[in-house]
């Protein structure tokens, strides 16, 4: 379960990604985001969650128990068994460092385009109320990516150096394990932090 909310949620922040690259950089392709696009991208987002967290269960990979109270993917049994290298290696291609790499695209190609922007207008025009929205729709977006990155890149990292055969510390396997599912909690604190709209609903939903 942690591996199959984990994989949605990187999914789900590579394909909003997308949508700011695209409403960013190619304002007039912005018809292409439409509630059929979207739900075809929900879709598509929890098929590939379940297909790549039930695999193990399937025989294409392995879960092993960890000593602290949890389970995860068994990396060290790519050592003996080619498939399961295959399958470790293929994870972490397709399931982290493509995300990572559309996600580093879109937003430093949204971050150069407003730089752009900015020079070739000034400082913009402050009336401009939807373009101050989508600005800062993409900045907490981008805070929000570059948390859950630094959350899973050092068990990424580990994963791939157990894989190989390397011994890792249980101490470190334990951290950044522990370090990548805190990621769950982040956004909840990011976005409430940065949006003035999140807030005046929370305050609303507690009659605050």
């Amino acid at each position: 379960l942690t591996l199959l909310f984990g994989l949605a949620s990187i999914n789900t922040l590579t394909v909003i990604s997308v949508t700011r690259y695209i409403k960013g950089c190619h304002p007039e392709r912005g018809h292409c985001i439409s509630n059929s696009s979207m739900t075809v991208a929900l879709v598509l987002i929890w098929v590939a969650a379940f297909f790549w967290s039930a695999a193990p269960l399937l025989g294409w990979g392995s879960y092993t128990d960890r000593m602290y109270g949890t389970c995860e993917i068994d990396w060290a049994k790519a050592n003996f068994s080619t498939i399961y290298k295959s399958y470790i290696i293929s994870i972490f291609i397709c399931c982290f460092f493509l995300p990572v790499t559309v996600m580093v695209f879109s937003y430093v190609s949204i971050i150069n385009t407003v730089k752009l922007s900015h020079a070739l207008t000034g400082l913009g025009d402050p009336t401009d109320r939807q373009r101050r929205i989508e600005r800062d729709v993409t900045r907490v977006s981008i805070v929000i990516c570059t948390a859950f990155i630094i959350a899973w890149s050092p068990y990424a990292v580990i994963s791939i150096w157990s894989a190989y055969g390397h011994p890792v510390p249980n101490l470190t396997s334990i951290l950044a394990s522990l370090f990548a599912k805190s990621a769950s909690f982040y956004n909840p604190i990011i976005y409430f932090g940065m949006s003035s709209k999140f807030r005046k609903d929370i305050f609303i939903l507690f009659h605050c």
